[in-house]
């Protein structure tokens, strides 16, 4: 029987792993990723954002995904991300995503609490894990913009009254990151971050994990961080194997050769990013 997503996250927390959240757009980028996945026996949280649900219907993803997870023999997990929507959380329960993001950042602080209780209520009948974000991260998230000037970073203070008051699973937290790619060397708040887990029990999340350095994810997760969102960096890598694909063949109607190319690129980034996350938490056999 597969671990239940909380009991993944919960192990990487405690051996200080890395756990891969993968934002994809499509049935390519799915195949791709958990291809990569079965190859390394490390599980990965497969991330549906706003845009890709504008592209396609939320019942086609989950069955393209759970269609993969009966070929590949492995588990799969779906995560709901950056959601402001609370008809849309409760049909991604409804159609048996594992876990959910609630994303009440832009709220007053009651207001995120109140709504973020809602989810968790909404989310016990299923066994759905929540996650809840708390601080404001800059950058751009589907249709999220945040201005940098109207960022600001999580404190432990905010952290442990939030996660006691709502009862989330995990907490996405404002160290420093950014969503988007990086224009500049993020300054990430290792300290801030060994402050905030030692002041909650649950895993914490971060968001803009695309572009930030080698050393700075080993810090992030060696200060306390569990979950690592990567969307931007995928994306670059897909569309870049077919640019690079149609420049040296401009034969336009050759989709397939073009999109292979595009899913070897991507295969080698998500290689990279689970090798360096950490491999420590595998599959339940």
């Amino acid at each position: 029987m597969n671990k239940h997503v909380r009991n993944v996250m919960l192990e990487a927390r405690e051996k200080s792993y890395g756990l891969a959240a993968f934002t994809v757009q499509n049935a390519e980028m799915i195949k791709t990723v958990l291809n990569v996945s079965k190859e390394l026996a490390v599980p990965v949280l497969l991330m549906f954002g706003q845009k890709p649900l504008q592209h396609l219907d939320m019942k086609v993803l989950v069955n393209i995904a759970r269609t993969y997870e009966d070929i590949y023999e492995i588990p799969v997990y779906l995560h709901l991300d950056h959601s402001r929507n609370l008809d849309q959380i409760q049909k991604a329960i409804e159609e048996g995503f594992d876990s959910v993001m609630y994303d009440g950042s832009a709220l007053s602080w009651e207001d995120n609490i109140a709504n973020t209780r809602r989810v968790v209520a909404m989310a016990q009948v299923k066994d759905v894990v929540v996650e809840a974000e708390i601080g404001k991260i800059a950058g751009v998230e589907d249709d999220i913009q945040v201005r940098e000037n109207e960022a600001y970073l999580t404190t432990p203070e905010e952290a442990k009254e939030f996660t006691e008051l709502t009862g989330t699973d995990w907490l996405a937290v404002s160290i420093g990151t950014a969503h988007g790619w990086y224009h500049e060397t993020p300054k990430l708040d290792y300290t801030r971050i060994e402050a905030i887990r030692a002041a909650v029990n649950i895993p914490l999340v971060m968001h803009g994990g695309s572009g930030l350095s080698d050393d700075a994810i080993r810090q992030a997760i060696k200060a306390g961080i569990t979950k690592i969102n990567v969307d931007t960096e995928l994306r670059r890598a897909f569309m870049s194997g077919v640019a690079d694909s149609l420049s040296l063949n401009q034969v336009l109607e050759d989709f397939v050769s073009h999109i292979k190319v595009g899913e070897e690129k991507l295969a080698q980034t998500v290689r990279e990013k689970l090798m360096l996350f950490g491999t420590g938490v595998n599959f339940a056999r």
